[in-house]
């Protein structure tokens, strides 16, 4: 593409071989070597959390056009620099793909500063500290409006005998009502009327989710798959999102399939 898109540009624009006057649209896309990043445009201000290792935090300098971004060269800050939490203010030599210099006098000037979060102070006393926001601020998927998450111990939690989850008291008196991950599940899929998103490492559709119901389901006896397959024939729009694992088939490519008015996406984990 960055090929075809440079021969493209040369027979618009009329340019020739020996032309000496080049223009590009340059973009800066930053990376800590997985996948952490957003373009960014000059003087943009942006925060990058890093919560896994990283062995250097690298900006690709990027031409921007209208066949394809062209990969113009890398600037790479080693991490031990950056967890000294000393402020770097400096200009960085653009490298291109063959480690040489892109173009003479090409660099990119990079102010920053590494904050650990227990010296953070948005995050030391947490959501109650920000009745402005009432929300953990900079992380990756801020709060939104109509959006709900319940949180379950396990997938089945015995109401008596070996395994029963004990009390937790909230506040007013009031004691939490502990839920069964699956029952949830299977309760929010018979209701659904427009629309079922599944997402997980991995889905089998063959495990049954109501194993001992605690209220009514009219068909609590069917599989994950067979309940799947109701909602679609129903018309009820059915997707699953899953992680592909690459020890569970043979095939390392992006896969879909469908069944009836269901879609499956497999994701490879190198994406």
């Amino acid at each position: 593409m960055d090929i075809l898109s440079e021969h493209l540009r040369r027979c618009v624009t009329c340019d020739t071989i020996k032309s000496t006057l080049t223009t590009s649209s340059p973009t800066v896309e930053a990376s800590g070597r997985a996948t952490i990043g957003g373009s960014s445009r000059a003087a943009q201000q942006f925060h990058i959390p890093l919560a896994h290792p990283v062995v250097d935090l690298e900006f690709r300098v990027k031409d921007d056009d209208v066949f394809g971004a062209q990969t113009m060269g890398i600037v790479k800050i080693l991490a031990w620099l950056i967890a000294t939490g000393q402020l770097i203010f400096d200009w960085f030599p653009i490298i291109g793909p063959f480690g040489k210099p892109a173009k003479r006098d090409t660099a990119l000037h990079v102010q920053m500063k590494f904050t650990l979060v227990e010296e953070n102070l948005l995050y030391q006393r947490g959501i109650a500290a920000d009745p402005e926001h009432c929300e953990v601020r900079n992380t990756y998927f801020p709060v939104r409006k109509g959006s709900s998450v319940r949180l379950y111990q396990d997938a089945q939690c015995p109401e008596s005998g070996k395994g029963k989850l004990p009390e937790v008291k909230l506040e007013n008196g009031e004691v939490y009502r502990h839920g069964k991950c699956w029952e949830g599940i299977c309760y929010a899929i018979f209701e659904a009327h427009h629309m079922v998103y599944l997402v997980g490492w991995s889905i089998s559709h063959k495990v049954k989710l109501v194993r001992e119901p605690t209220r009514t389901f009219p068909r609590g006896d069917l599989t994950l798959g067979e309940l799947l397959k109701c909602k679609s024939e129903e018309g009820v729009r059915v997707l699953l999102l899953v992680w592909d694992d690459k020890t569970s088939h043979d095939k390392i490519l992006l896969k879909t399939v469908r069944i009836l008015r269901s879609f499956l996406f497999v994701i490879g984990r190198n994406a």
